[in-house]
């Protein structure tokens, strides 16, 4: 059995245009591109779970621009170490733009999901192959969370687009539409559960649901679904919580339950900390700035854990200092 028929993260991905949230004038645009299948160079941005590889992979394939996306379609993960240099662009992506599309399709799309942890070097190679190759058959589809890894020279070589992360209604909808189409028996509360402590990781909130009903009836453990990485938001969030009211003698319990969690736990995902925490509407801008300075420097930092405890405690004394300027100023 092909993988895509036994993943439900695979088996139910949206695989046509009227599948994928879009604001309304997105929605138009998108609908010219694939109707005309003509496109210029696309950038995607936002959050994860927001549905911009998806929209990638659709206007990749035979329900978008393209007819034979296996010939003429390069697929890269930008965040992989073997392609974010310059080298991957010199022997893999020139080659395969270097001859023209086969078939009847218009032309050659690289698509690069997460290209926002592509090396400078790797940027600046780029720059000249799209300037190259777009004048012919070539075009290019990136996708990104933070537009502000991506050099000024690229952006302005692409129709850039922001995409925000889907409403939790939405995903409460498709997940319950999934477990319908599998015949699996489930409780609203149970779905609901799982969605709250997962969202917006689309992927993992599918997976555990089908690892969770393997009986045809859906089981949820609460206690294993409550991960470390949920709890380490909650706390970020209750430390700010405290020092926007002054309580500062409870900041210094919350951070240890921090420093145990990262100690303890081998496989957290930083990067999906990182994510989170700098799209939270309950951070404030003078935190989102230090943990975006963080999230670049995380690739290359010696030991992951004391690098996200030194931006938490980064954190701490910024908003602390910020909060004394601005009580100062205010006082008469």
């Amino acid at each position: 059995m092909e993988i895509q028929n036994t993943l439900w993260v695979e088996k139910f991905r949206p695989s046509t245009f009227d599948d994928v949230v879009l604001p309304e004038n997105y929605k138009k645009e998108f609908q010219h591109y694939i109707t005309k299948r003509e496109i210029g160079n696309l950038l995607f941005y936002g959050p994860p779970g927001s549905g911009k590889t998806t929209l990638a992979r659709i206007i990749c394939s035979k329900n978008g621009v393209m007819n034979h996306p296996n010939d003429n379609l390069l697929a890269v993960n930008g965040s992989a170490k073997e392609t974010r240099n310059i080298n991957f662009v010199a022997t893999v992506v020139e080659p395969f733009l270097k001859s023209p599309p086969g078939g009847n399709d218009k032309y050659k799309i690289v698509f690069i999901d997460e290209c926002d942890y592509l090396t400078d070097e790797g940027f600046h190679s780029l720059r000249g192959i799209i300037e190259k190759y777009q004048q012919h058959h070539g075009r290019f589809i990136f996708t990104c969370n933070y537009l502000s890894k991506v050099p000024e020279a690229i952006q302005s070589r692409f129709s850039v687009y922001m995409f925000k992360q889907i409403p939790q209604e939405f995903v409460l909808n498709y997940c319950k539409k999934i477990l319908d189409s599998e015949q699996v028996t489930y409780q609203d509360k149970d779905v609901s559960f799982v969605i709250s402590n997962l969202y917006p990781d689309i992927r993992r909130i599918v997976d555990l649901l089908q690892r969770s009903s393997i009986s045809k009836t859906l089981i949820v453990n609460q206690e294993s679904i409550t991960t470390a990485e949920k709890t380490i938001l909650s706390c970020v969030v209750e430390i700010i919580s405290c020092i926007a009211k002054g309580e500062n003698a409870k900041i210094g319990k919350v951070v240890e339950t921090i420093i145990n969690l990262v100690s303890q736990q081998n496989d957290l995902e930083y990067r999906s900390l990182y994510n989170s925490l700098f799209f939270m509407d309950k951070v404030p801008v003078q935190a989102k700035v230090i943990i975006n300075r963080y999230s670049v420097d995380h690739q290359n930092c010696l030991i992951p854990s004391m690098h996200f405890m030194a931006m938490i405690f980064n954190i701490i004394q910024t908003l602390q200092e910020y909060k004394r300027l601005v009580t100062n100023v205010s006082k008469p």
